[in-house]
């Protein structure tokens, strides 16, 4: 398929002789894809490795047995992990999505050290793209959750991101690969499957290219995200030293780069609420302090502390001041 080679070439993947682990789980988008490298890995010179995550119960089972009898027919040698999604998912306060995929890119990410794998490829595509996008919209992102999925990410490489549902499934029957579906796709239970069968038809009705318009829109804003980060990175370098800033320095950077710097000197992710707690922390002069997830904030003598250790919980005040 053209658009996947291209998309490939202009993110180089997948360096000569390099050896790939292919996330499959038996759907039609992996299927897609490890057909895809399997035929073209000669041309290339990779070598392609698949990888199955079975998460428990009789679908995933049926679904790896699936896959082993594609890996076999064809020569690929396969690499299989299994987790308990729903105790884990318990133990670590997390919905279902979240621990299934946590657990999933941990088994990816040990099988490809395990086995000299350079890269990961997974099946993500255009409409995937478009989906997290507007969900993150919907969740009031800022620029980093407006960029979408990154073609690249470490070691980890999405070469259908550029292509629609609509062409894979096309290659799939050009080519005769079959797959297994997943039952929960059709239900309507979960946020991104309402956006799929009840939003973006309705928005592909106004642009037919809407998903490579997401895709595009991600682009841009992913250099504007770059180039905010690179300054965000060059006034840590410059300014930071053992864990502190000197508060006017920080206080006048713009909005955008001073939240960057703020995340970067702060242990633990913050939302924006936090963020804008400790912008306006660095506005004063006198001593205070800030508690915020993972760190206590101190002012004093001019500077910000981002090292001071968080107090426990009962003896937790958001902001205490006294004169210096």
């Amino acid at each position: 398929m053209k658009t996947i080679s291209e998309f490939v070439e202009r993110y180089d993947m997948f360096p000569k002789g390099g050896r790939i682990l292919c996330a499959v789980s038996g759907g039609a988008d992996s299927m897609c894809l490890l057909h895809w490298l399997s035929a073209n890995a000669e041309s290339m010179e990779i070598t392609v490795l698949a990888a199955h995550f079975e998460h428990g119960g009789e679908e995933s089972l049926r679904d790896q047995r699936f896959v082993e009898a594609f890996c076999e027919e064809r020569h690929i040698p396969l690499l299989l992990g299994r987790g308990d999604v729903p105790a884990y998912a318990v133990e670590n306060g997390l919905g279902m999505e979240e621990a299934a995929r946590e657990l999933r890119y941990s088994f990816l990410e040990k099988t490809a050290e395990e086995n000299g794998c350079i890269r990961i490829a997974t099946a993500h595509n255009a409409e995937d793209n478009a989906e997290t996008v507007l969900l993150n919209l919907i969740r009031g992102s800022g620029l980093a959750g407006l960029c979408g999925i990154p073609p690249v990410r470490g070691i980890i490489v999405r070469p259908l991101l550029a292509v629609t549902r609509a062409e894979i499934e096309r290659y799939l029957l050009e080519n005769g690969v079959s797959h297994v579906e997943d039952s929960s796709n059709a239900s309507d239970r979960y946020s991104r499957n309402r956006l799929r069968h009840r939003v973006i038809p309705i928005l592909r009705e106004i642009n037919p290219a809407f998903g490579q318009a997401v895709l595009r829109s991600g682009e841009l804003l992913r250099e504007d995200e770059d180039y905010l980060d690179s300054l965000a990175d060059a006034f840590v370098q410059e300014h930071c030293r053992e864990g502190s800033v000197r508060s006017k320095e920080l206080a006048a950077l713009p909005g955008p780069v001073q939240s960057r710097v703020i995340r970067r000197l702060c242990p633990e992710r913050l939302g924006t609420v936090h963020t804008r707690d400790i912008m306006k922390l660095a506005q004063g002069t006198e001593l205070a302090y800030l508690d915020v997830p993972g760190a206590r904030i101190r002012r004093q003598k001019g500077r910000l502390y981002f090292n001071e250790p968080p107090v426990p919980k009962n003896n937790k005040k958001k902001t205490q001041k006294t004169e210096d």
